[in-house]
């Protein structure tokens, strides 16, 4: 069996997952927890040893109840990703609240657009929906899969709602368009991300020596787009709660190190609320930093 078809037939399944009701979905990822935390034991030990470092305060037990917490988390994720598919501007009113959409409309009636950081914690991909709430373009950046068929399927369903996917290799021409044309666009960047290895731009993000992409405060500086940071709350089961906060009005006025300082640490102080929530079955910290590349803070 060829990759390709083996992909089409595994997203004809999600397809058919996508239509199962909430509670269907949240039983299923019942059965996702047991299977992956106490069967395979999917990167248990890379989640472990993410939290040890980032709270070396915590005991073993305190450490092991976050990691139980965040499996069952990741469970709901996975299939509140799959629903993306078959959600409707009904579902979204539902469960998403965004708290204060009128301190980044504001921008918008000026004529201007804005940089909004947020990170891989809770629901980011339900981020999506934002167009029934923001009036600016949204410009969801994200960096494409290794798979061309699950790449589709999932741009197609982040776009679903309204707003417009850039890959992280076409953002800067995308926004010098937008600028270029005054269109008032929203740019949505998860800048958690491994960058690739020869970025330079390392940083200390929960006690570990963190390597950054600096795009976003380059672009935010470069063409002096005012800062958000998102954060994201689980208020129960496919239920969240969004607010902004803005960071910098006038990013020219601020380096790019100061900037991204700014930015890790509303992510620390939001992981540490509820680090259940943040996404540490990924490899973050898997690189090193070079003993001739300065750490910026």
């Amino acid at each position: 069996m060829n990759r390709g078809f083996s992909s089409n037939i595994g997203i004809f399944f999600l397809k058919q997952v996508a239509r199962f009701p909430f509670p269907v979905l949240y039983f299923l990822s019942g059965l996702f927890f047991l299977i992956v935390y106490y069967v395979v034991g999917y990167r248990k030990k890379v989640v472990l040893e993410n939290l040890k470092k980032s709270f070396p305060e915590k005991s073993e037990k305190e450490l092991k109840s976050i990691s139980r917490k965040f499996y069952k988390h990741l469970g709901d994720l996975m299939l509140e990703v799959i629903k993306l598919g078959k959600m409707k501007e009904t579902d979204f009113r539902k469960r998403i609240t965004v708290k204060n959409a009128e301190s980044v409309n504001r921008f918008f009636e000026e004529g201007k657009s804005v940089v909004v950081l947020t990170m891989h914690y809770n629901n980011w991909e339900w981020a999506s929906c934002f167009p029934l709430f923001i009036k600016h373009k949204i410009l969801g950046v994200y960096k494409p899969l290794h798979n061309p068929q699950y790449d589709v399927f999932v741009y197609q369903n982040r776009q679903r709602m309204g707003a417009e996917m850039i890959s992280n290799f076409q953002v800067l021409r995308r926004v010098i368009k937008a600028n270029t044309e005054k269109e008032p666009v929203f740019i949505w960047l998860a800048g958690d991300q491994t960058p690739p290895f020869f970025h330079k731009f390392w940083l200390t993000f929960m006690n570990q020596e963190t390597m950054f992409y600096p795009g976003p405060a380059a672009i935010s500086r470069r063409f002096n787009y005012p800062v958000f940071f998102q954060k994201t709350v689980k208020k129960q089961r496919g239920v969240y709660e969004i607010s902004f906060e803005l960071l910098y009005e006038n990013p020219q006025e601020f380096s790019e190190t100061e900037i991204m300082k700014a930015y890790i640490r509303k992510m620390e102080a939001t992981i540490r609320e509820q680090p259940e929530y943040y996404l540490w079955s990924h490899k973050r910290w898997k690189n090193k930093r070079p003993a001739d590349v300065p750490l910026k803070g």
